[in-house]
């Protein structure tokens, strides 16, 4: 790897930092009063957005005795958390508060005990939550990214002293893996975390091996490419790889590690990401902390709906699974450096604004709402 490879990566997850919507600094000489009423409109606008999945007509879960029985419904992980103006919203619409800037934020996760794990700048560590909002430890890092498990029972991290550390739902304290196989000091990167003993790694290029209390082990995989996400069963992984059609951004595709084999391919997106019942996918394309194209896909990797940016500032910042049929989107105007949250359908359709547009900071250098993914 490259050290303008390494750097690059580095700045993409510290894209992950920037961004908080009409924090203190930059609503500074407003009106207290007013700062309170937006705060409060924004929270409850997250919150709606990310709860939306829970509520159930109770119409729907009735009916008569003589209906047949339903399949045992899929694995499911749960949707994706926003870091908001110094409050964390919950896929159940939860909220906590903490005491962080979103601009200090270079990713977050929740685990499903509750506890909020956050990759920081100032310091550059990971620190730890409670379920409440009350800070509870900080571990320096080798390099401010935290990986979370497709369930969000575990979250893992290289250590300063190169060590892998995951930390597990439940468990108080995290648990120390070697170190990820680099030449002289380099750092390594967390591809997956498949489960709390076993994570995928690499070179920030290729996933190149797994990790387990055991040590390092390399993969048998059949050509070179990078794990992005994997499915709430494991059983395929989204991966990116070089190809000569796309030079800058390479190619996407479903790879079956059970068969060793891709089971579909694209060059039309980047990054692709799971929804929470792994039936579909999410697949951004753009830099510079922002993305001019967003795509939903089936498991065939057949687009069912799509986002372009109209070239006048309009961009996404980031965007993540609410659940499994709607989506979160951070959206920004690079030009006004204006923000807003909307909660989309697959086929992208009817937009519904959950935080109106209100002016922020520069959404090449910060990130407004920070979602977890």
């Amino acid at each position: 790897m490259t050290e303008e490879t390494f750097v690059r990566e580095l700045e993409r997850h510290a894209d992950d930092v920037h961004g908080v919507p009409l924090t203190l600094e930059t609503v500074r000489g407003r009106a207290r009063q007013i700062r309170r009423r937006r705060r409060a409109a924004a929270v409850a606008g997250v919150a709606a957005a990310v709860a939306a999945v829970v509520l159930v007509p109770a119409a729907l879960t009735g009916g008569g005795s003589e209906r047949a029985p339903e399949p045992a419904p899929p694995l499911t992980a749960p949707g994706s958390s926003v870091l908001h103006d110094g409050v964390v919203t919950k896929p159940d619409g939860e909220t906590v508060p903490l005491d962080v800037d979103n601009s200090n934020v270079t990713g977050i996760a929740v685990l499903t005990d509750g506890r909020i794990v956050l990759a920081t700048q100032r310091p550059s560590a990971v620190q730890v939550f409670s379920a409440g909002g009350g800070h509870a430890a900080t571990y320096p890092v080798a390099v401010n990214s935290i990986t979370a498990s497709a369930r969000d029972d575990a979250v893992a991290w290289v250590g300063k002293d190169l060590s892998v550390r995951v930390l597990s739902s439940d468990v108080a304290e995290p648990v120390t893996l070697a170190e990820i196989p680099m030449p002289g000091e380099a750092v390594g990167s967390i591809d997956a975390v498949l489960d709390a003993e076993h994570l995928l790694v690499g070179d920030w290029n290729t996933t190149t091996g797994e990790l387990t209390q055991a040590g390092y082990r390399e993969l048998a995989i059949t050509e070179p490419l990078r794990v992005s996400d994997v499915s709430p069963d494991g059983e395929l992984w989204s991966v990116q790889y070089a190809d000569d059609s796309d030079p800058q951004f390479g190619c996407s595709g479903l790879y079956d590690p059970s068969s060793q084999q891709m089971t579909a391919r694209t060059c039309d997106t980047s990054g692709l990401r799971f929804a929470p019942d792994g039936r579909h996918l999410l697949g951004l394309r753009g830099d510079n902390n922002m993305f001019g194209e967003a795509s939903t896909y089936d498991l065939e990797l057949q687009e069912i709906g799509r986002y372009e940016s109209k070239g006048k500032g309009d961009v996404i910042s980031r965007a993540a699974w609410a659940d499994a049929t709607h989506l979160v989107v951070a959206r920004t105007d690079w030009k006004t450096s204006t923000w807003s949250l909307e909660r989309v359908d697959l086929a992208w359709d009817d937009p519904e604004v959950v935080v109106p547009e209100a002016p922020g900071r520069n959404p090449e250098s910060v990130q407004e709402f920070v979602l977890s993914e």
